[in-house]
């Protein structure tokens, strides 16, 4: 017979609790550290080990949230795929595992979307924690956005133009770049999509980051009013 799971010892339990009562800013902050600690990666192994170590830090905060819905174990069953896809193109190389690889980042990082959509729409009351979510919600929409860049450019390399005339050494972050500038419609035109396909994808990431962020604000105002 299964022994049944030990209890948590007593003295554990209020840092555990304080720890579930703010996972959604510790989760942004493990976002925010593979970002700006790949930013300072050199160059020729960061090419390499940023798509896996950024997929693993987003998996680990996912874990952070402990979740066991039917979705969540799909979430969690997508996130090992696609980091045992990307260990094989580090390992292998090829345009058709990178392929891949994107492909199971970007389904990864949608159904986390979905999820953590559902959860903030769920809640009743506004928290810092929630405004948190909602920030780690539009930062999974760059790097969902940048998977679909990523896919379009491995199958047209003229696809997006820069201003230099190349992606530099560190294409990933050239990527994620334009995908912010286009989220939040900043476009400073020093990246610009050329083909159809990236044009279109340009056009519905500032649409769905300009609608994400009216109905997120109206949300934490409706919620803020309804409690005074």
């Amino acid at each position: 017979m299964p022994h049944p799971p030990a209890a948590t010892p007593r003295w554990l339990r209020p840092s555990i609790q304080r720890l579930q009562a703010q996972k959604y800013s510790l989760t942004l902050g493990i976002i925010l550290l593979a970002h700006v600690g790949l930013a300072g990666v050199d160059a020729r192994h960061a090419v390499v080990v940023a798509p896996v170590v950024t997929l693993t830090l987003y998996f680990l905060g996912f874990i952070l949230l402990r979740d066991h819905s039917r979705l969540a174990r799909a979430i969690l069953l997508t996130g090992a795929g696609a980091l045992g896809l990307s260990a094989v193109e580090v390992l292998v190389g090829g345009k058709s595992w990178l392929a891949a690889a994107l492909a199971g980042h970007a389904l990864f990082l949608l159904l986390v979307i979905v999820f953590m959509l559902g959860r903030v729409f769920r809640e009743k009351k506004v928290t810092l924690d929630q405004i948190m979510a909602g920030i780690i919600i539009y930062l999974l929409m760059v790097g969902l956005w940048a998977q679909f860049y990523g896919l379009t450019l491995l199958a047209d390399p003229g696809a997006i133009s820069t201003a230099s005339g190349s992606f530099g050494d560190r294409p990933f972050l050239t990527i994620y770049y334009f995908s912010v500038i286009t989220l939040t419609t900043a476009g400073f035109g020093d990246i610009v999509p050329v083909s159809d396909t990236a044009r279109i994808l340009a056009a519905y990431e500032a649409l769905v980051g300009q609608v994400y962020l009216v109905v997120f604000i109206a949300l934490l105002l409706g919620r803020h009013f309804a409690d005074r």
